[in-house]
């Protein structure tokens, strides 16, 4: 309160007017760039924003300014697209900027194609599946956001306990040689990381 008075005498002594304003609460933006085909990378990133509030803010967390975030559209064989998503380094050493994978997500109307394929032959295991359909969805969905593959456990207890285990390699460093957001090959693969999940 000292400080105020302070201030406001000065302000009345001198006859300048302050004008204060509350801090911005946004939140700093990263550079987008990449190769997003027909439209601008920052358009693509608005729209998967809208689509995927919590999985884009948790990339943004993950990759702060100055980095910046690179958007790569692919084509899939059943001509569903997809985007990958990498944060690259601001910096450029020796020619090159590294960055680090963040996740992949479906292309904006290709949300139904998007997913990784989750069947199996054994009646019993299709009727446990089909009984989770909602759990395998979720799981379907979360694994593909990581490029990963699902197997499918069963236990050998006598209870036939059904699980899936989601595979992906994490921790993968790539570099990008012509500076364009997008990756021209990879210094390390990355640690192989799993997470599973038992159907009821």
């Amino acid at each position: 309160m000292k400080l105020l008075k302070l201030l406001g005498l000065s302000i009345c002594f001198t006859g300048i007017s302050l004008v204060l304003s509350p801090l911005s609460s946004a939140e700093p933006t990263n550079k987008i760039f990449g190769n997003c085909g027909t439209e601008s990378c920052k358009t693509l990133w608005k729209k998967l924003q809208s689509n995927f509030p919590k999985k884009t803010q948790d990339y943004q967390k993950q990759c702060l300014p100055p980095q910046r975030l690179g958007l790569l559209v692919y084509s899939n064989e059943n001509k569903s697209k997809v985007v990958y998503l990498t944060c690259w380094e601001a910096k450029i050493k020796r020619g090159e900027r590294l960055g680090q994978e963040l996740g992949v997500l479906p292309f904006p109307g290709h949300e139904q194609e998007f997913g990784v394929k989750i069947a199996s032959d054994d009646p019993k295991i299709q009727a446990i599946l089909k009984q989770n359909s909602q759990q395998v969805e979720r799981m379907s969905f979360k694994c593909a956001t990581h490029g990963g593959d699902i197997n499918i456990l069963v236990s050998e207890d006598g209870k036939e306990t059904v699980s899936l285990q989601c595979y992906f390699q994490a921790g993968v460093i790539l570099f990008d040689s012509n500076r364009d957001g997008v990756s021209d090959g990879e210094y390390t693969r990355g640690a192989s990381v799993d997470f599973t999940e038992e159907l009821k």
